[in-house]
C-alpha cells in the first residue's frame, strides 16, 4: 500500500513539473531521476539478471519514466541496470548511455556523470540507473544534501528526484516505487 502511495505522490509530482510536457519552456529545470537497478538473481559471481521482482521493478519504472518525459537514460555496463532501463528506453524510443564503473572508479564515475548531466542535459528530464553506492551518491551531488548509500541486500526500491532549476537551490524528493 505504501508503495502505490508513494508512487502516486510521484506520478502527480511529475504532472505539474515543466518535464511532463513535450515541449519544454526556455529555462525548465533539469530533472533527474536516480534508482537502483530492481532485484537480482541470487548469483554467487558474475554479471546476475534482474529476478521477476526485479522485472515488475523495472515495468514500473517505465510507467513513471513515460509519465515523467525522460528524455536522456544512463546506465552502468551491468547487465541488472540496462534491463532495469530497458522497458522505459523502448517506451520512450531511447537508447540508454552506457557508462563503466567499477568498484575503483566510483567516485570518478559519480563526479563524471553528474558534470554530464549538468553540461550536457540541462533542461532535459534524464533517467540513471545506477547501484546501491551509485545512486545515492549522484543524488547528493546534485541536490548538495547528504545521503547516505542504499542497502545492498534489501533496498531496491527508493527512488530520488532532483530538480535543479536554472537558478536556485537544488530540490530532492525521495521515494520508494
Amino acid at each position: 500500500m505504501f508503495r502505490m502511495f508513494a508512487l502516486s505522490v510521484v506520478l502527480v509530482f511529475f504532472a505539474f513539473t515543466p518535464a511532463a510536457h513535450a515541449r519544454r519552456p526556455q529555462g525548465a529545470p533539469t530533472v533527474v531521476i536516480l534508482v537502483r537497478h530492481g532485484e537480482k538473481e541470487k548469483e554467487p559471481t558474475g554479471d546476475p539478471p534482474l529476478s521477476e521482482l526485479g522485472r515488475k521493478t523495472a515495468e514500473r519504472l517505465a510507467v513513471i519514466g513515460e509519465g515523467a518525459g525522460v528524455e536522456v537514460v544512463f546506465t552502468s555496463q551491468a547487465k541488472r541496470t540496462r534491463d532495469t532501463a530497458a522497458p522505459l528506453a523502448a517506451r520512450r524510443g531511447l537508447t540508454p548511455n552506457v557508462r563503466n564503473v567499477t568498484r575503483e572508479t566510483v567516485d570518478a564515475h559519480v563526479r563524471g556523470l553528474a558534470k554530464e548531466i549538468l553540461d550536457s542535459h540541462r533542461g532535459k528530464t534524464v533517467l540513471v540507473v545506477g547501484h546501491s553506492n551509485t545512486a545515492p551518491r549522484i543524488a547528493a551531488l546534485l541536490s548538495g544534501k547528504t545521503i547516505p548509500d542504499l542497502d545492498d541486500a534489501t533496498e531496491f526500491d527508493a527512488i530520488f528526484v532532483v530538480i535543479i532549476p536554472e537558478s536556485g537551490a537544488p530540490k530532492l524528493v525521495r521515494a520508494k516505487y
